[in-house]
């Protein structure tokens, strides 16, 4: 792994944290009611960029722009700690955040130690042509498609105003219908692969 590859993770995971943390900025018009479609976008930006596919994707991408075993599982517990480094960082410096929210969030930085190290190693895992490849390849996009189905973004409370119960279809229909697209294009390519091997020649005996 070259230094251009690790900073391109440090980069994805302060991206990823700064565009969380601007997804979550309301304004007084939205605070107020007066401005509900714009809050009901804000709301699946942030649903979206917030989900834990998503931030699980981060580790996933780091550990197979490693490739090896060992340094994909510290890309991906570093792209996880960066993200929220960031996040909340950036968050208290122009207070947003109570300086209070480091220890109030703890899970989430042990989280990222625990959660992000396997996460790296999947990414490794899944530039292997063999099944556990695939399982590898096949597990961000599998979480997509439920992931909707877990959080209850498609039987949201009909108490709740519309904006949210708008963003929490929307943001449902995008991760579902990316997990089915993705899982499609994986089994897709291992079908070619599988196809292009079929048809290779064998040599004669």
């Amino acid at each position: 792994m070259t230094r251009r590859g690790w900073r391109l993770i440090v980069v994805a995971a302060s991206v990823l944290a700064l565009v969380s943390l601007a997804s979550n900025v309301a304004t007084v018009s939205q605070l107020e009611g007066r401005a509900d479609a714009l809050l009901a976008s804000r709301l699946t930006l942030s649903q979206l960029v917030n989900a834990g596919t998503v931030w699980a994707g981060l580790a996933v991408v780091s550990g197979w722009l490693v490739r090896r075993p060992a340094p994909a599982v510290a890309a991906g517990v570093v792209a996880l700690l960066t993200a929220c480094v960031v996040h909340y960082g950036v968050g208290t410096a122009f207070g947003m955040f109570a300086r209070d929210v480091w220890a109030a969030n703890l899970l989430w930085f042990l989280a990222a130690v625990v959660v992000g190290g396997p996460l790296g190693l999947v990414g490794a895992i899944a530039h292997r042509a063999e099944p556990w490849g695939m399982a590898a390849r096949l597990l961000v996009p599998v979480g997509a498609a439920l992931e909707p189905f877990v959080v209850g973004r498609f039987t949201t409370p009909a108490t709740l105003p519309w904006p949210n119960r708008v963003a929490d279809v929307i943001s449902g229909l995008v991760l579902l219908v990316a997990g089915v697209v993705g899982c499609s294009r994986v089994v897709a390519a291992r079908r070619r692969r599988t196809a292009m091997h079929g048809r290779r020649p064998t040599a004669e005996v």
